[in-house]
């Protein structure tokens, strides 16, 4: 037997934030969902690639539309959206709302899908998705 044998290598995860911290994640983000006209809440950044992140990226992109009708005074398409008055207030308390449901060091950020779409290109994982049931026939 050669001590040259291979390991094999290491199964890479879906997201480094463990259980039951990615559930209580999943289920508050499905509150976040009903309440915001939006395409969802997604786990982006660092969480998704190592186990030493810092904190938990969670960004709801929103249809364009859908971010001036919450958001009128804000411009979507320069990101000076991160300096409108009430963006920044539902910024900071769904922030803190995420971390006191998970327990988790959250940084939640609203974003309208062209904005998010041009300037963020690595993976996304989608939180807060309902299942529905077929009728029974």
């Amino acid at each position: 037997m050669s001590d040259e044998l291979e390991k094999p290598a290491a199964k890479k995860k879906t997201s480094y934030v463990g259980v039951p911290a990615v559930f209580k994640l999943e289920l508050a983000c499905k509150h976040l969902n009903e309440a915001y006209d939006s395409f969802g809440c997604y786990l982006v950044g660092s969480a998704l690639e190592r186990p030493d992140w810092r904190d938990v990226d969670v960004v709801m992109i929103m249809d364009d539309e859908a971010f001036k009708r919450e958001f009128p005074a804000a411009e979507i398409h320069s990101g000076a959206f991160e300096l409108d008055t009430k963006w920044l207030i539902h910024t900071v308390a769904l922030s803190d709302w995420l971390r006191s449901q998970t327990g988790l060091p959250i940084d939640f950020k609203i974003q309208p899908q062209t904005w998010a779409n041009l300037r963020h290109k690595g993976p996304r994982h989608a939180k807060g998705i309902r299942l529905t049931k077929e009728p029974s026939e």
